[in-house]
């Protein structure tokens, strides 16, 4: 169900009505009696998760690093030698 908003036309109170969409709202004021109207009010937004807003950023402020090497074996052995185990003849 949703939560409306109303204003008095009299004295200008605004207030929220928590009804349903084929419900009638209040047509008078809860303060002076006067005649409420419908307001407008930006919808409400709610962001779940867990920090979304950081996750952005960090893909595009963060520098870019370089590719981890991987040792394969001994700095002078071949590369035949790394993938047997072996030493090439």
């Amino acid at each position: 169900m949703p939560i409306y908003d109303y204003v008095c036309g009299d004295c200008g109170h605004r207030f929220e009505v928590f009804h349903g969409l084929n419900e009638a709202g209040p047509h008078r004021c809860p303060l002076c009696g006067g005649v409420v109207s419908r307001a407008f009010a930006p919808p409400t937004i709610v962001f779940k998760g867990s920090g979304w807003a950081k996750v952005d950023r960090r893909a595009t402020s963060s520098p870019r690093r370089a590719p981890v090497e991987t040792k394969t074996g001994d700095a002078g052995s071949s590369s035949a030698e790394a993938a047997t185990g072996k030493p090439a003849d």
